[in-house]
């Protein structure tokens, strides 16, 4: 394993195990060289490394493990809203200063529009962090365990956007700059003031170069790529693999987390078959790219010293040949669900709005489509829509879905949609930018000359706050609601990281477009009304979209999660999120427990599962319910519907109710 790599980044879907095996890379690099000082930390809102290592770890790298000398392995949780603090009291004013009048915005307008492109930046300032920890020389390794899949690309792509802003601004600060004749204090005291300005901006721009160049460099920097086997992780895999070959970024191996091994009954050499597709696919991605096999634990590796065990037997390198499917394995037929559950589940609230929310390979998709499928033959039309940027329901619905409502082929009321977001937010970019032009007619268009204010506005969208593309996934969930042509709307979200994304948008999108709308509506008369108006109704959609969110008769949440210590301490999070944002959590819904069985392994594992939900019914204080595992993930409306009839209480309510 040893090379001269110094920055390992862990990346995948949420849920796959990115925390324990980038903690366990550290543990083996801390072994192998005992005298260089490794460094793991988290870049995962989640922040799971705390409870991996079973330590409440700070934001400044403490000694999880001495070595020789001065070596060892450190761990670290960053705090980005703390790194942020500091950078935006330069950071803000810089842009203020570099501010200058437009055609028809005054400095102090440009400089206040400037300053709204800040939400986001905490994470990309924490990962200019990591570089200077690893600049200082404190550091031989620096091992990163990253968000999930989206998140991560998005986090990739802002020192890309943060260099081309920063160009905007000072295209127009150059454009403006006044002949050098000016004399006196007051000229003086300008020059100096936007000197000062460019000097930090010009800073901050060398410092996204700088990443960008070590993000790309294979002789420094190594991306491992964490999947499981499973078709919704695959196809986010397949997805993420392209995306980072695309940015450059140095792909050096997949590692295929909890694979099946040979032992067991036949439930669980059915669970291995179906894993089998899965890891030929990923073998066929790049022949360069090795794809390393890692069982699954029956008690997954917590505390140092089960990292270290862990670390030992992934060092020795015998796992993936052990693990290697043959021509013959495949997914078995499907195992029904038992069509009489012990207790009924309880019906879905009588709202518009369900969202289905989790970490990523939680089955979101699925419990989502399941709802959906049962709703539509007991209430009439529903809605079924996909935010998450990997979709994944034309494969659960077995139905070829686009960016426009279609009906699902066997459904006499089913329509599905998966959100093409790109797409919705280059038709908005190229209106807007279309609009703005309009505004400045007789101004000049091109060269030198053109104006701050329309060179800002002509790329108002790369000035936006950092995912403000999802803008499209709140525009048309408020059309939906408006038009009531839907009794309900099933939302099959993007996954979460400690928030629900198009819930903090709602704050954001408000923020930016308020601030926008407030400046351009002064110059109406200058020809900017119809931007004003265009920015207006997007309000209006937000304003609907949040008042929606805080009524319970409209929306309401269902968690989806595994029975499993980590998704346990994450789903406790998230409910905790959901509940101080005044947002209605309907229940907690435990995904994929396996049946009674007389294999000690199986039921060990159902065990297990059984004991995570009951301590989380406990600890949230809301009504579990559980959903079985099948001998397949299930798709296709037959299917669905079995899989959603077959979910019941984890605890007895209080009064008999009927499944819905």
């Amino acid at each position: 394993m040893s090379d001269a790599r110094v920055l390992h980044f862990f990346g995948g879907k949420g849920g796959v195990g990115k925390t324990t095996l980038a903690a366990a890379y550290a543990v083996r690099l801390s072994e192998e060289a005992p005298k260089h000082r490794v460094l793991v930390v988290s870049l995962d809102p989640v922040q799971s490394l705390s409870d991996l290592v079973k330590k409440k770890l700070p934001a400044k790298p403490t000694r999880l493990q001495a070595g020789k000398g001065e070596g060892g392995l450190f761990g670290a949780e960053l705090n980005p809203p703390a790194l942020l603090k500091p950078f935006l009291a330069e950071y803000l004013p810089a842009l203020a200063k570099a501010a200058v009048k437009g055609t028809h915005l005054s400095d102090e307008e440009l400089g206040k529009l400037y300053q709204q492109a800040v939400p986001g930046l905490e994470e990309l300032v924490a990962l200019f962090h990591v570089v200077e920890l690893l600049e200082s020389g404190d550091y031989d390794r620096i091992v990163v365990d990253t968000a999930p899949t989206s998140h991560t690309l998005r986090l990739f792509d802002m020192p890309a956007q943060l260099r081309k802003f920063l160009g905007f601004v000072k295209a127009g600060q150059d454009r403006a700059a006044p002949a050098p004749s000016g004399k006196g204090k007051k000229a003086a005291a300008a020059a100096a003031a936007a000197e000062g300005s460019g000097g930090f901006l010009d800073q901050v721009g060398q410092k996204a170069e700088k990443l960008l160049a070590l993000l790309k460099d294979p002789a420094r920097t190594a991306f491992h790529l964490v999947a499981l086997a499973e078709p919704v992780p695959e196809a986010q895999t397949r997805m993420y693999f392209t995306q980072l070959r695309e940015r450059g970024l140095p792909v050096t191996e997949v590692v295929v987390n909890q694979v099946e091994d040979h032992e067991g009954c036949q439930a669980c050499q059915g669970r291995r078959g179906l894993q089998a597709p899965h890891v030929r696919k990923y073998q066929a991605l790049d022949k360069t790219v090795p794809v390393n096999l890692l069982g699954r634990r029956e008690v997954a590796p917590r505390g140092l010293d089960g990292l270290k065990e862990f670390a030992k037997e992934w060092a020795a390198g015998k796992e993936t040949k052990a693990l290697e499917f043959s021509a013959a394995e495949g997914p078995p037929a499907l195992v029904r669900a038992p069509s009489m559950p012990p207790i009924a589940a309880p019906p879905l609230p009588p709202t518009r709005l369900i969202f289905f929310v989790g970490q990523g390979g939680v089955g979101k998709s699925s419990c989502a489509a399941a709802a959906a499928v049962t709703l539509t033959e007991k209430e009439g039309p529903v809605l079924l829509i996909s935010t998450d940027p990997a979709h994944s329901l034309s494969d659960v619905l077995q139905s070829r879905l686009t960016d426009t409502e279609t009906q699902v082929k066997g459904t006499k009321g089913l329509y599905a949609r998966e959100l093409d977001m790109a797409g919705w937010f280059n038709a908005l970019r190229k209106r807007l930018k279309e609009k703005a032009e309009k505004a400045f007619e007789g101004a000049p268009k091109a060269g030198n000359d053109v104006p701050a204010d329309l060179l800002y506005l002509r790329n108002l969208l790369e000035c936006a706050p950092p995912g403000i593309d999802e803008l499209a996934a709140m525009s048309v969930l408020t059309d939906a609601l408006v038009q009531e042509r839907f009794k309900r709307i099933v939302v099959d979200s993007s996954p979460q990281v400690t928030n629900v994304r198009v819930v903090e948008l709602a704050d954001t999108a408000k923020t930016w477009l308020g601030a926008l709308h407030g400046i351009l509506n002064k110059h109406r008369a200058k020809g900017l009304g119809e931007l004003a108006d265009d920015l207006a109704a997007m309000l209006k959609h937000v304003k609907r979209f949040e008042d929606a969110l805080a009524s319970p008769s409209e929306s309401r949440f269902v968690v989806v999660t595994r029975g499993e210590d980590l998704a346990s301490s994450r789903t406790e999070r998230l409910v905790e999120y959901l509940k101080e944002k005044k947002l209605q959590v309907e229940r907690v819904l435990v995904n994929r427990v396996g049946p009674k069985s007389t294999c000690e392994k199986c039921e060990n594992r159902r065990k297990l599962e059984l004991n995570a939900a009951k301590a989380m019914e406990k600890k949230i204080g809301l009504p579990v319910t559980m959903a079985p595992a099948l001998g397949r993930h299930p798709a296709g409306l037959r299917e669905l519907k079995a899989f959603r009839t077959a979910w019941y209480a984890l605890s007895a309510p209080p009064a008999k109710i009927k499944a819905a």
